[in-house]
C-alpha cells in the first residue's frame, strides 16, 4: 500500500497530543450495492439513509464520531444520485492493492452528478487543535477546474470550519486546478493513500469546529475514499492548568463524579456534550459534581476557578 504523510500546517514545539475523537467508519454497518436518492435532484436537500443501502448518515453513539451528508445540484441540475451510486460506509477499498488504512471500512464518494457534502458532528475544541484524515483519490481523467458549478468541473475541497467566526481552514482544495495535475508534498494526488490535516492555534478554549468534505464529480470512476478521520487537542509543557486540576473517577459510572483542585474555594462547572451543546452549568461549593442527568457518551467538562482555567474530557459509562 502506497501512502504518504503530509504535516500540518502550523507546528507547534514541546507539545503533546492527547486524541479527543475520531473515526474509521468502523462501527456503521455495511450493505452492499448502490445508494439511491429519493429527493428531488433539482433542489438542495439532505441525504437520508434507505433500508439496505449503504449508509450517508451515521447518528454519534459515544464511540465514533457522527456525519451527516447532503445534496447541492448544479446551476443546471443533473440526475444526482437518483440513478443510483456508490457513495457512502463501505468495505469495498479503492483497488485491490490499497486497503482502508485503519480497519476494513471506509466512506466513498463517486458520480455525484453535483456536489456531495459530507459533514462531521461539530467538536468543541481546546486551545490548540489538530485534524487529520486520509485520503484516495483514483486514478482517472477528471475534468475541468473545479471553479464553476456544472457537469464536467470536478471538484475536492477538504476544510476545516469554525462555527460561530465562519473561518475556513483548508486542508485540500483543488479549486481552479485539474485534479490530474494536483500535487500534495510534491507527490500526485491520485493512486494512493494520504493522510492530510492541518494544526490550528489560539482559539478560545470553546470554539466548535466542524471537518467538512465536497465533491463534484459525474463519473464512477471519478471515486474519492476516506478513513481515518481523527480530532485531539494538542496541549503544550506550560499549560500547567490541566495539572491544577483533577477529575475522577473517569470513565464514570455513577452520577457524579469528584473535581479537585490545589486551592481551596467554588469552582465554576460547564459540561458540553460532543456537539457543543451545553448540557450542564453550576457552581460547586464543594469537589463533588453530580452528572445523573448525562447520558452515556463523552463530554467536556469547563473548569474554572480564579484565573485559573480548562477543559477536561469526560466519559460516562
Amino acid at each position: 500500500m502506497k501512502k504518504v504523510t503530509l504535516l500540518g500546517a502550523i507546528l507547534i514545539s514541546c507539545a503533546s497530543y492527547a486524541q479527543e475523537l475520531f473515526t474509521s467508519f468502523e462501527e456503521p454497518e455495511v450493505f452492499p450495492g448502490d445508494y439511491t436518492d429519493t429527493g428531488d435532484p433539482n433542489v438542495a436537500h439532505d441525504l437520508v439513509n434507505n433500508p439496505n443501502e449503504p449508509l450517508v448518515d451515521f447518528t454519534f453513539t459515544g464511540g465514533e464520531l457522527g456525519f451527516n451528508a447532503r445534496y447541492v445540484p448544479y446551476d443546471t441540475p443533473g440526475v444526482g444520485l437518483t440513478d443510483g451510486d456508490k457513495v457512502g460506509v463501505t468495505d469495498d477499498p479503492p483497488t485491490g492493492t490499497d486497503p482502508y488504512t485503519d480497519g476494513v471500512q471506509g466512506y466513498q464518494i463517486s458520480d455525484v452528478d453535483g456536489n456531495f457534502i459530507l459533514e462531521f458532528d461539530p467538536i468543541l475544541s481546546s486551545k490548540f487543535v489538530f485534524f487529520y484524515i486520509d485520503l484516495f483519490v483514483s486514478e482517472t481523467g477528471y475534468e475541468g477546474d473545479g471553479t464553476v458549478n456544472e457537469s464536467g468541473s470536478d471538484r475536492l475541497h477538504i476544510y476545516v470550519r469554525e462555527i460561530a467566526g465562519n473561518g475556513i481552514f483548508d486542508i485540500v482544495n483543488t479549486t481552479g486546478t485539474d485534479i490530474n495535475d494536483v500535487l500534495i508534498a510534491g507527490v500526485p494526488i491520485e493512486g494512493r493513500w494520504f493522510n492530510v490535516g492541518i494544526e490550528l492555534e489560539d482559539f478560545d478554549p470553546e470554539t466548535l469546529f466542524q471537518l467538512v468534505i465536497e465533491v463534484r464529480c459525474n463519473s464512477s470512476a471519478e471515486a474519492f475514499f476516506f478513513d481515518n478521520f481523527t480530532f485531539g487537542g494538542v496541549f503544550g509543557i506550560e499549560d500547567n492548568n490541566k495539572t491544577f486540576f483533577s477529575l475522577f473517577p473517569n470513565p464514570a459510572t455513577t452520577g457524579f463524579v469528584i473535581i479537585k483542585s490545589k486551592i481551596d474555594g467554588d469552582k465554576k462547572i460547564t459540561v458540553f456534550d460532543v456537539l457543543g451543546k451545553e448540557v450542564i452549568n453550576t457552581t460547586i461549593t464543594d469537589n463533588r459534581l453530580n452528572i445523573s442527568t448525562l447520558t452515556s457518551g463523552v463530554y467536556f467538562i469547563k473548569i474554572s476557578q480564579g484565573v485559573a482555567s480548562t477543559i477536561k474530557k469526560l466519559v460516562k459509562i
